[in-house]
């Protein structure tokens, strides 16, 4: 990843292997939901209609709204039981912006929106590897400085 001075969702995002976005439209089932993320081997998919981001269903909303209340993933539509309430962020807010959205609003994804266009997506794990890669960067420019100093 490139380092600046304050990493952004930009960068993440150009570091990610960029897969098409996972989404679904809302009359589609918790089921092809369930498929499509075992498939990518993701935790969350986006519900749009065309270019309407409406929502988001993730492995969490099947633990609390699907198997604890008992219903059928093969009949429940993801427009009953996405989680509408969405946060989103921009390509230039910082990776800890984020980071303090996530914590928050205990949530462990945010769509990445530009002039009113999905562009990414980006998950808490992803968050944490930029803020590692980040560390990693720093130590070893302090180890070339301290290196450099003392030869």
């Amino acid at each position: 990843m490139e380092m600046t001075a304050v990493p952004t969702i930009a960068h993440v995002l150009k570091s990610k292997k960029q897969a098409p976005l996972a989404s679904l439209p809302p009359t589609a089932t918790v089921l092809e939901a369930l498929k499509l993320l075992a498939e990518r081997e993701i935790g969350a998919v986006l519900i749009m209609q065309g270019e309407a981001l409406l929502g988001i269903f993730t492995e969490r909303d099947y633990a609390r709204k699907i198997a604890l209340k008992g219903l059928h993933s093969s009949e429940a539509l993801l427009a009953d039981v996405m989680t509408a309430r969405l946060y989103t962020v921009g390509p230039r807010q910082t990776v800890q912006e984020c980071m303090g959205i996530m914590t928050k609003a205990r949530i462990r994804h945010l769509p990445v929106v530009e002039a009113g266009e999905v562009i990414g997506l980006v998950s808490i794990g992803d968050l944490v590897n930029a803020t590692l890669e980040e560390q990693r960067f720093h130590i070893a420019q302090l180890e070339s400085y301290i290196a450099g100093n003392l030869g």
